[in-house]
């Protein structure tokens, strides 16, 4: 039961940032690390560019060293942080499209007749380089 209960909190604890799923204490992780490393880069500029450098150009170095700073992070939540998710690839001949179809139950004959009917989302498929998957087999049969 104890175990049950463990996978319903981790599964609450996702979240979708900008169209993504991230673990949310992994997304606080990542925020906490790349301001204080920004900061971080920020105030030792601070510290160090008004000995070396001319004084007009001190915010100046000291921003581009807290920009580092905000790479070094960048690298580090990509190391700390690996991809949750898994990509399957889907079949893409028009055969192989077919075969899902029977499987899933779509009347493809329909689907055709829908997307022919509706402008945009031809001009989104389109756009996607999918409308020939669907629309050259019907071309094919007509041949």
């Amino acid at each position: 039961m104890s175990a049950d209960r463990e996978k319903t909190e981790e599964i609450d604890t996702y979240v979708e940032v900008i169209g993504d799923t991230v673990y949310g204490k992994h997304l606080i992780s990542t925020i906490g690390i790349s301001i204080t490393l920004s900061l971080v880069g920020f105030f030792i500029g601070k510290s160090i560019f008004p000995k070396i450098a001319p004084e007009e150009m001190v915010q100046s170095y000291s921003l581009l060293l807290g920009i580092a700073g905000s790479l070094l992070a960048l690298i580090t939540n990509t190391l700390l942080f690996k991809p949750k998710r898994t990509l399957n690839e889907m079949p893409s001949t028009s055969d192989e499209l077919g075969e899902v179809y029977k499987k899933l139950q779509f009347d493809m004959e329909e689907e055709r007749k829908s997307i022919l009917n509706d402008p945009v989302t031809i001009k989104e498929m389109k756009e996607q380089g999918i409308y020939d998957m669907f629309i050259q087999d019907e071309e094919d049969r007509r041949k």
